[in-house]
């Protein structure tokens, strides 16, 4: 996996700064379509700022950066499943972000990084997958524990964009 580790940071920060750049327009854009068809999501999004959530993408790039950077220098398995499953974590969120796009049927900031990222990450994974020894009760534990801290730290991220953004305005 040593040599797939930086490529996490890279592919993210890829797909993060398409969603940094046009998701404030997209939501100025698509404002009365999204309070016809999608009201809970632009409640979600109501202190949105591009600033914060350029400070959301940041923490969760220096988690990334960490976990990439434990786990190539310390070499335990332990932060190797770690990182595999928060990079599974990333393949999910690009998903979803497709997911989105098919619903919303037009294009949201993210789904063109996600259309190329996506397959790219679920080649690395499935040739990370294929390197793990020793018991995979032990490994699917923690590869799933990754994925679901990069879940949770999702609505971190989020709430923090929105604690930024409400606390620039006053």
């Amino acid at each position: 996996m040593k040599e797939y580790v930086w490529l996490f940071p890279v592919i993210f920060m890829f797909h993060e700064m398409e969603e940094i750049i046009g998701f404030k327009f997209f939501l100025e854009k698509n404002n009365d379509e999204l309070q016809k068809r999608f009201p809970r999501i632009l409640r979600l999004y109501k202190d949105f700022s591009t600033e914060g959530f350029a400070l959301a993408v940041y923490e969760e790039l220096i988690l990334c950066l960490l976990l990439s950077t434990l786990a190539f220098f310390l070499d335990i398995n332990i932060l190797w499943y770690l990182w595999l499953g928060a990079f599974i974590g990333c393949d999910l969120h690009f998903f979803v972000h497709l997911i989105q796009v098919s619903i919303f049927r037009r294009y949201i900031p993210a789904c063109i990084t996600s259309l190329i990222c996506l397959p790219v990450n679920t080649l690395i994974i499935c040739k990370c997958l294929v390197t793990i020894e020793g018991a995979f009760s032990t490994a699917g534990f923690f590869i799933a524990s990754g994925a679901l801290l990069v879940l949770i730290n999702i609505f971190f991220a989020q709430s923090l964009s929105g604690w930024f953004t409400r606390r620039k305005a006053n």
